[in-house]
C-alpha cells in the first residue's frame, strides 16, 4: 500500500513543470537576446557551457546546505522560495535590459552577467526542491513518485520543437513574465501542500559517505547526459535521412510527448520489479535502439527503435534521482541529488563543448558517443547493486 504524500508530490511536480517552462523560455530567447545586444550567435552556446560549469559546483553545494537546513529547522523551503524569487526577479530583469538595451550598450557585460546570475539562481533551489521527493515518498515508492515529476517536466519539454515560434511571437517581456508568474504560483502551491511545521527533530549522527558512491552518481549523471544528448541528436537526423517528407519537428514533439506519458507506467514497473533492474533494462533497450537505427536504417528497425525509446527511456530518467537518494543516508538526500545533477550538468556541458556545433556531428559518431554514455551509466547502475538499494 502506498504511503507517499501525493498532494505534496503533485505540488512538487507542478514546480518541476514550472522549472521546465522557465528553462524553455530562457533557451528559446537566449540566442535572440544576445544577438540583439551585439554578440555573435556562438556566444549563446559558450554562455550555456559557462552556466553549466557553474552549476556543477552549485548543485551539490546547495543540496548539502539544504540538508543542513532541514536538520536545523525541519524544512528546505527557504532555499526553494529564495531561488524561485531570485529567478523570477531576474527573469523580469532580462527582457527589461533587452527593451532598454540602448541605455546599456556601453557596458557589454551587463546582459551576460544577468544571464549567468539567472542560471545561478536556478541552481539555488532546483536541487533542494527535487530532493524533497525523498521526504514525500518511501524508498520503494520513489520511482512512482518521481514518474510524476518526469511527466510534468516531459510534457513541457515536448512542446519545445513546436512552441518556439509561438513563444517568440509573444515577445520577451510577456514570455518571461508568464514564466515568472507560473514559477511563483507553483512555489506557492508547494508551500500550501507542505506547510511549515514546528521543528522536533532528533539529533542525527554524522555519517560518512563512501567515495565510490560519489563517483557512481557523477558517472551516472554524466553517462545519462551524454547518452540522452546524443540520442535526441541522432533520432531527428535519422528521420530526415529516411523519411525526408515528414515534419521532423512534429514527429519529435510526438515522441517526446509519448516518452513523458510513459513515465507513469515506467514508475509502476520500477516499483514492482526494482528500480535498478528497471534502469538496467531501460538503458539496454535504449542502447540497442540507438545502435540499430544507425547500423540498420530501415523503416521497420527505425519504428521498433522509436517504440523502444518511447517505452524504456523514462525508466532511466525516472530511476536516476531515486537511486541517488537511496544510495546516500536519508539526511543527505540533497547532497545526493546535487551530486547526480552535477554529473549530469557536467555531461551536458562537456558534450556541447566537444561537439560544437553539434549540427556537424554525424549520426554514426553521435550513436557511438551516445553508446559510450549509456554504457557508463549502465555500469554505474550495475556497480550500485552491491549496495543493495532500490
Amino acid at each position: 500500500m502506498l504511503n507517499a504524500s501525493w498532494s505534496k508530490i503533485i505540488g512538487l511536480s507542478a514546480l518541476q513543470g514550472a522549472i521546465s517552462l522557465t528553462w524553455l523560455v530562457y533557451t528559446v530567447y537566449l540566442p535572440k537576446l544576445l544577438i540583439s545586444y551585439g554578440f555573435a550567435p556562438e556566444v549563446a552556446v559558450s554562455l550555456l557551457i559557462v552556466e553549466n560549469a557553474i552549476a556543477v559546483i552549485l548543485e551539490p553545494l546547495f543540496g548539502s546546505l539544504s540538508d543542513r537546513a532541514y536538520r536545523w529547522v525541519a524544512t528546505k523551503f527557504g532555499f526553494v522560495a529564495l531561488g524561485a524569487i531570485l529567478t523570477s526577479a531576474l527573469s523580469i530583469l532580462i527582457p527589461t535590459i533587452f527593451v532598454f538595451r540602448d541605455l546599456f550598450s556601453a557596458v557589454n557585460w551587463i546582459l551576460p552577467g544577468v544571464l549567468i546570475a539567472w542560471a545561478m539562481a536556478m541552481s539555488v533551489f532546483r536541487t533542494p526542491a527535487i530532493s524533497l521527493i525523498g521526504r514525500y515518498a518511501g524508498a520503494s515508492e520513489l520511482p512512482i513518485a518521481m514518474s510524476f515529476l518526469t511527466l510534468f517536466g516531459g510534457l513541457i519539454g515536448a512542446l519545445k520543437p513546436i512552441s518556439q515560434n509561438f513563444l517568440l511571437s509573444l515577445g520577451a517581456p510577456f514570455a518571461f513574465t508568464i514564466a515568472s508568474i507560473v514559477l511563483l504560483a507553483a512555489t506557492a502551491l508547494l508551500r500550501y501542500f507542505d506547510p511549515p511545521i514546528t521543528p522536533n527533530l532528533p539529533a542525527t549522527e554524522h555519517q560518512s559517505i563512501a567515495f565510490v558512491k560519489v563517483g557512481l552518481l557523477i558517472g551516472l549523471g554524466w553517462g545519462i547526459a551524454w547518452g540522452s544528448r546524443a540520442l535526441f541528436d541522432t533520432v531527428p537526423k535519422i528521420l530526415k535521412l529516411n523519411l525526408p517528407q515528414v515534419d521532423v519537428g512534429l514527429v519529435m514533439a510526438g515522441i517526446s510527448l509519448a516518452i513523458a506519458l510513459s513515465a507513469l507506467p515506467g514508475g509502476l514497473f520500477a516499483a514492482r520489479y526494482g528500480n535498478q533492474r528497471a534502469m538496467s533494462i531501460g538503458i539496454g533497450a535504449v542502447l540497442m535502439a540507438l545502435l540499430s537505427m544507425v547500423f540498420l536504417p530501415t523503416i521497420v528497425t527505425l519504428s521498433i527503435a522509436i517504440l523502444l525509446i518511447i517505452c524504456c527511456f523514462s525508466w532511466v530518467t525516472n530511476g536516476a534521482v531515486p537511486l541517488a537518494i537511496n544510495l546516500f543516508p536519508a539526511n543527505r538526500a540533497g547532497l545526493a541529488v546535487g551530486i547526480y545533477f552535477s554529473g549530469f550538468t557536467a555531461g551536458i556541458s562537456s558534450f556541447s563543448a566537444v561537439f560544437n556545433p553539434i549540427s556537424n556531428l554525424t549520426p554514426l559518431l553521435s550513436a557511438i558517443f551516445g553508446s559510450i554514455g549509456f554504457i557508463v551509466a549502465g555500469s554505474c547502475v550495475w556497480i550500485s547493486l552491491k549496495f543493495n538499494v532500490e
